[in-house]
């Protein structure tokens, strides 16, 4: 469980161009559950997004994974927190041109010091799972766009991640591709892991797979 306690975040703190992002949100996320995060350009859902996964600390308030306060620990621990717990799925995927598919599902395992063999049969049993085994071994640029999306996924489980943090990420995906995805987001679910995302596509947070829509406006949760 992720609870957030009056959170808020503040860009550019103190100076003229100060941006208040968040203010004062109190939100608990449910474990083995899919929540979406939707609202406006500019409604703070990315941000918040980004606090739940540990890429940013709040400006004041506090967060809670599985009842301990997080917000406040050293760096490297949430370094640690980050590369075991959550994976990411960004919006544009930030795959990395040049390497192959399974180089690129590989990656965020090296820091762990885990058996390349080890890591290269997990990338490749999930590369199956999500129909990819026959694309192993190509460059990720010669991929279509879901199967680009497909890889992303397949990365971010690499260190067995329990919580899945997607931004928008049927934004450049077509009407099957999105179906496809959420075949894939109600498969995770089975598999008991948390699924944390924004989207405007209403495809998306209409979906029979999705457990709660936080609907945020103006940094603040309004539903």
């Amino acid at each position: 469980m992720i609870e957030l306690q009056e959170v808020t975040k503040l860009y550019n703190e103190g100076r003229p161009n100060e941006v208040a992002a968040l203010g004062g949100v109190s939100l608990t996320i449910a474990r083995d559950a899919v929540t979406v995060l939707t609202g406006p350009s500019g409604s703070g859902k990315t941000t918040l997004l980004s606090l739940v996964g540990l890429m940013a600390r709040p400006t004041t308030g506090r967060v809670f994974l599985d009842g301990e306060m997080i917000s406040g620990l050293p760096e490297r621990f949430l370094t640690a927190e980050r590369r075991t717990r959550f994976g990411f799925v960004f919006q544009r995927f930030n795959l990395i041109r040049g390497l192959t598919v399974m180089e690129n599902v590989m990656l965020p395992a090296a820091p762990l010091g885990e058996a390349y063999g080890a890591v290269r049969a997990r990338a490749q049993a999930r590369l199956a799972s999500l129909g990819l085994a026959d694309k192993a071994e190509i460059p990720v640029e010669y991929l279509s766009g879901g199967e680009t999306q497909r890889v992303a996924i397949a990365r971010a489980l690499i260190n067995d991640a329990a919580v899945l943090i997607a931004d928008e990420p049927t934004a450049n995906l077509d009407s099957a591709l999105a179906d496809r995805f959420l075949e894939i987001v109600a498969g995770l679910r089975g598999e008991g892991r948390t699924i944390i995302m924004t989207s405007h596509d209403p495809r998306i947070w209409g979906a029979e797979v999705v457990d709660r829509v936080v609907e945020m406006r103006d940094g603040r949760v309004v539903r």
